[in-house]
């Protein structure tokens, strides 16, 4: 039996505030102009930023860096909503939007371009791993615990 190794991942660079995200291409559904979302229910954290209808689905759209408990920045007029496919098939929620400050890049990793980095610091629950892509620095977010704590504020 032959074994494929797989030499690249099509992959997408995600601008938010003060940070980059680097996700597999396969995540996103679309990237969207952004739009203000419908204000959620009081008492929900600041990261919910509200819903929005996308392909007759009403969606959660969330800020990456609001989950991590940074400042909330809702972006200029180049900003985006990425639509992402969840992971667990959840039939209550099957997309989460995101917001981004720009368009996201196309982006190819493989072993000559990204290097992991190991952190003395321990990670927040919400990234699997910092990386260096082509020497600009990038987290890979963890998207199960995106998907656990969506699905604990919107339930």
């Amino acid at each position: 039996m032959s074994r494929t190794v797989v030499k690249e991942v099509r992959s997408i660079l995600i601008p938010l505030h003060e940070l980059q995200l680097l996700l597999p291409n396969a995540v996103i559904a679309e990237v969207i102009g952004y739009q203000e979302p419908e204000s959620v229910e009081q008492g929900k954290p600041d990261w919910l930023v509200g819903s929005t209808i996308w392909r007759g689905v009403v969606i959660p759209i969330v800020s990456f860096e609001g989950m991590l408990g940074a400042r909330v920045v809702i972006p200029g007029h180049r900003g985006r909503i990425m639509v992402m496919n969840t992971l667990n098939q959840q039939q209550k929620l099957t997309h989460i939007g995101l917001v981004v400050q720009a368009i996201p890049s196309l982006v190819r990793v493989s072993a000559d371009n990204v290097i992991p980095l190991n952190s003395e610091d321990e990670l927040d629950p919400l990234i699997k791993q910092r990386v260096e892509l082509d020497m600009n620095p990038a987290m890979i977010p963890d998207l199960d615990e995106i998907e656990r704590q969506v699905l604990d504020v919107v339930n």
